[in-house]
């Protein structure tokens, strides 16, 4: 479909990605990391208009209608990247389609140029890794505290869809993280893109949101995204860690967050 990757150039350093071990350990589950990171995320992407913020988090499979042929084709030109990078590709079953849905709602979306990188939220959810323009009593850091939503996926990969206040058309992008890797015998960083692309040239080029309106469409139907005119983020993570226990997610959700609750 839209997936993007440019080959390692030949005078650029190799930068592996080493910070998973930061959501995953012997003291820390990833079930507990993505529920601490993502609500931490979405109070700091709080409207600022003393409205109420939501966050939701929502497991899908074919009984809510999660289509395996609609997810086929969203990996199409991906997988055979992620089995390049090291994952266990054959674990994933496409004939039992999965995805969680994490949701915030009273937040402000992801802000700024879609098409120019700047210093707003949406360069820094999407064009950088390990760097962000948090700053003061931000609770979250989107320089690496994103990378837990490709971890969690089993083929690394993670979807977001945003409604910003004062633009009602829905942007949706995806991202793939992965190992080091040789595809068809050229090299290729991490990062990936579900996207479109501008710009004529490697120099110029950058990824921006889908404009395929049908596309789109099917995303809001595939995932039952809640979104519709309400600003604010969803998150799609494909095929989540099988291992997730949701006991325990409930439990960092409380012991993290019960006075902001």
């Amino acid at each position: 479909m839209k997936w993007n990757f440019t080959p390692q150039l030949p005078s650029q350093v190799e930068t592996e990605v080493t910070q998973r071990d930061q959501f995953s350990n012997d003291e820390l589950q990833l079930s507990q990391t993505i529920v601490r990171e993502s609500i931490q995320n979405s109070l700091d992407a709080g409207s600022h208009d003393d409205s109420q913020i939501k966050v939701t988090f929502r497991w899908l499979d074919k009984s809510n209608g999660l289509s395996s042929e609609f997810l086929e084709k969203l990996f199409d030109g991906q997988i055979n990247h992620a089995e390049e990078a090291g994952l266990s590709v054959e674990n994933v079953d496409f004939d039992d389609p999965r995805a969680l849905v994490i949701e915030d709602f009273g937040t402000k979306g992801l802000t700024g140029s879609v098409n120019e990188k700047d210093d707003d939220n949406f360069s820094d959810f999407w064009r950088r890794h390990g760097k962000s323009h948090k700053t003061g009593r931000s609770r979250g850091r989107w320089g690496l505290g994103k990378l837990v939503y490709s971890t969690t996926s089993q083929l690394g990969v993670f979807f977001g869809a945003t409604i910003r206040a004062g633009d009602p058309d829905l942007k949706v992008m995806g991202q793939t993280v992965l190992n080091l890797r040789t595809v068809d015998g050229r090299e290729y960083p991490p990062h990936g893109f579900f996207a479109d692309i501008e710009g004529d040239t490697p120099y110029t080029e950058m990824p921006v949101p889908l404009k395929d309106k049908q596309l789109i469409n099917q995303f809001m139907d595939q995932f039952s995204l809640e979104r519709a005119d309400h600003t604010g983020l969803s998150v799609i993570i494909p095929f989540p860690n099988p291992d997730f226990n949701q006991d325990s997610m409930i439990a960092v959700a409380i012991e993290n967050y019960f006075y902001p609750i």
